[in-house]
């Protein structure tokens, strides 16, 4: 469909009755969910309504582009809100990364995305369970301080803190609080795919071995994934190493590495 022949199919569902309900009825079920959250009253109704116009004007269009960075033109918000309330969203949005929580309604859509469709019914399970969004949490400037916190992360901030340079690299990104099958702790969703990420917040005599390489490593091709990064605070054994190399979509981050992304923006390629 022609960009004219998609807006002009969006104002005929938007005067449509079933759609007013069914917009309406996310938006109150979004408000109700949102309503101890903090998130201003103008945001909860930005999300379902945005989302409502997802499948025919594109996500970038819809403005989920926005989330990661990247200002898109939200469409049924302009006529929830008009241009004055939808600037404020944008500017809270770009500026304020608390204002953006990867909620299930987000995951939602970008689990229909082209790019993941080989990842299986599980998998897309796990990616929406307890998302939590990526932080940077303060560390310690000096080099001997900031490993020796990371060290001493709680688990789950240590996972949430690792996908937040997934998130500075312009990538949606949110770390999963809740255990699965998979291993999983975190993904990214690069132009090109998925990225599957692994965090082990582990003591420094416990190195990652070749099992948890190998598991790892089927989980990557089964899903179809783009990447997988296994990132620990601790070193990988030699067979864990040899074991990485087989693939070409395996990337071994250790202790050093993660300190050098504190120091240097990684990029993810």
């Amino acid at each position: 469909m022609s960009s004219t022949a998609k807006f002009k199919e969006l104002n005929s569902l938007v005067n449509s009755r079933a759609t007013i309900v069914a917009i309406a009825k996310n938006v109150s079920e979004a408000v109700s969910n949102y309503r101890n959250s903090d998130l201003p009253l103008s945001m909860k109704i930005a999300l379902p309504a945005t989302l409502a116009a997802i499948p025919l004007v594109g996500g970038h269009a819809a403005g989920v582009a926005a989330f990661g960075g990247a200002v898109g033109v939200p469409v049924l918000l302009l006529i929830f809100l008009g241009t004055a309330g939808i600037t404020s969203i944008i500017e809270a949005v770009v500026t304020n990364p608390d204002a953006r929580p990867h909620i299930a309604e987000i995951i939602d859509a970008i689990v229909q995305d082209e790019r993941l469709r080989r990842a299986s019914a599980q998998m897309k399970a796990a990616m929406r369970e307890q998302p939590m969004d990526p932080t940077r949490f303060a560390v310690p400037p000096e080099e001997s301080a900031l490993r020796a916190y990371l060290l001493s992360m709680d688990p789950f901030h240590f996972e949430r803190h690792t996908m937040s340079f997934f998130d500075a690299a312009g990538f949606e990104a949110w770390a999963t609080r809740n255990s699965n099958d998979f291993g999983v702790d975190g993904f990214a969703v690069h132009p090109d795919g998925l990225i599957i990420v692994q965090c082990k917040r582990n003591s420094s005599a416990n190195r990652v071995g070749r099992p948890t390489i190998q598991q790892f490593k089927g989980v990557i091709e089964e899903q179809g994934a783009l990447r997988g990064y296994v990132v620990s605070t601790s070193t990988f054994t030699e067979e864990a190493k040899e074991s990485a190399v087989l693939s070409e979509k395996i990337v071994l981050v250790d202790i050093d590495g993660l300190v050098r992304w504190h120091a240097e923006a990684p990029t993810f390629l």
